[in-house]
């Protein structure tokens, strides 16, 4: 709203609707997938940024993995505390 002001002082508006959007980050531009150490009985998948949809579809079958005990090669890259 400021900036549009400061562009455009001579016009007269009213704002209707404001949306702003955060993106989150990991140090190595990885997601978080797994369990975290002090959450029991939880399993996370945190993708963060435009790879987020991305990483899901990875968290879902790495989670399911997990759940049924099968190893995945994936989830070591994607663990907590890594």
């Amino acid at each position: 709203m400021k900036q549009l002001k400061e562009l455009m002082p001579g016009v007269q508006f009213i704002e209707d609707i404001m949306w702003a959007g955060l993106f989150g980050s990991t140090k190595d531009g990885l997601p978080y997938i797994g369990p975290h150490p002090d959450f029991k009985n939880a399993f996370f998948v945190l993708g963060f940024g435009g790879n987020g949809i991305t990483f899901s579809i990875q968290g879902r079958q790495i989670i399911a993995d997990m759940l049924s005990e099968k190893p995945n090669e994936l989830s070591y890259y994607y663990r907590f505390k890594r």
